[in-house]
């Protein structure tokens, strides 16, 4: 039976919610390392244990590497709809400018040298768009194109640009995984997975702790090339629609998840597809059709796993999508019909 994997955050925090998702079938737990320090971290993963033994069930605890993304510093909520400009500093502390101008850090230099006035900046999975309206020593103001809720934290993207990133297991990853060597994480989730060489310094790292998984998050078009070695050196691959789609474009964007999923499937390793599967029901009382069809076929051709992320940190009513979700794999996941992922 398809698993289903929540990630957890300000609307799931509470350890009794935690015990309730385990008892409508949650099987798993993310935690997003680039959102909360190391003590929060290690506090959740505590709490997630607790709710399990609570319940008499068994749960998979694993922490989200950040790897190298770009990201806002932001530590609260920005309502782009109410104050929709917005003032990007290339460095982790911006200054006191116009109390009506939000000032967010993005440190990034390279970036900042980069960018021109007209470039769009992309938040998130690209559900933000910002276009930048001027450019200065060290600093640039943008404008929001689409009205949303910029969380904290979020990554960032130039749009048309190649990312650039450094290797996935960062020295700030391992230095992680150290400072969480005694808490109850069952796993490591290794962001932006393009080769089987991203996971061995977090396999090495964990190594004394047998039990633990090295999961491979593939979100790249280099990951989806990759993703016979990658699967073959992983525990379980989770394919991150959100970057995926950011980094190979809305043509391909079907290919690229279709052909991962295959290849998993294919070699028999684990496979978890994740991020906006059902975000609709944030703005409507009932999903999306595209999203149930989706899903349906998602179900029918044996995936593994199922993670909810913006729906489980902070959506309305987490435990509401929860049961849906969970309704859905007892629908179809055991139906055999032809679908584009079998």
């Amino acid at each position: 039976m398809t698993a289903i994997l929540a990630t957890i955050g300000r609307a799931t925090r509470a350890p009794e919610t935690m015990a309730a998702l385990l008892r409508l079938g949650v099987s798993g737990f993310r935690f997003s390392a680039s959102k909360f320090g190391v003590a929060e971290l290690a506090a959740q993963a505590a709490d997630a244990r607790a709710a399990s033994r609570a319940v008499g069930r068994p749960v998979d605890l694993l922490l989200d590497l950040p790897g190298s993304k770009i990201r806002f510093t932001n530590p609260d909520i920005i309502d782009l709809d109410a104050t929709p400009v917005l003032r990007i500093h290339f460095g982790r502390s911006p200054g006191a400018g116009d109390p009506a101008v939000p000032d967010v850090g993005l440190p990034c230099p390279e970036l900042g040298r980069e960018i021109a006035a007209g470039d769009v900046l992309l938040v998130g999975d690209g559900e933000i768009a910002l276009t930048v309206v001027a450019v200065s020593d060290g600093w640039c103001t943008a404008e929001a194109l689409t009205g949303e809720l910029l969380a904290p934290r979020k990554g960032v993207q130039l749009a048309g640009r190649e990312p650039g990133r450094r290797p996935p297991a960062s020295r700030a990853d391992l230095a992680l995984l150290d400072q969480l060597a005694e808490s109850a994480f069952t796993g490591a989730i290794v962001s932006f997975a393009e080769d089987a060489a991203a996971l061995a310094p977090v396999r090495a790292r964990w190594g004394r702790r047998s039990a633990n998984a090295v999961v491979a998050k593939v979100e790249t078009r280099a990951g989806v090339a990759g993703i016979a070695e990658i699967a073959g050196s992983a525990d379980s691959v989770l394919i991150g629609r959100g970057d995926l789609l950011l980094d190979g474009g809305a043509l391909d964007f079907h290919r690229l998840c279709t052909t991962a999923v295959r290849e998993c499937r294919r070699r028999s390793v684990p496979v978890v597809v994740a991020t906006e599967l059902l975000t609709g029901l944030d703005r409507s009382w009932l999903p999306l059709r595209s999203e149930l069809a989706y899903l349906g076929g998602l179900l029918e051709s044996g995936v593994d796993g199922l993670l909810l992320a913006a729906e489980t940190t902070g959506g309305s009513d987490p435990l509401r999508t929860t049961r849906l979700l969970a309704d859905l794999i007892h629908r179809y996941a055991a139906v055999p019909a032809a679908s584009p992922l079998a």
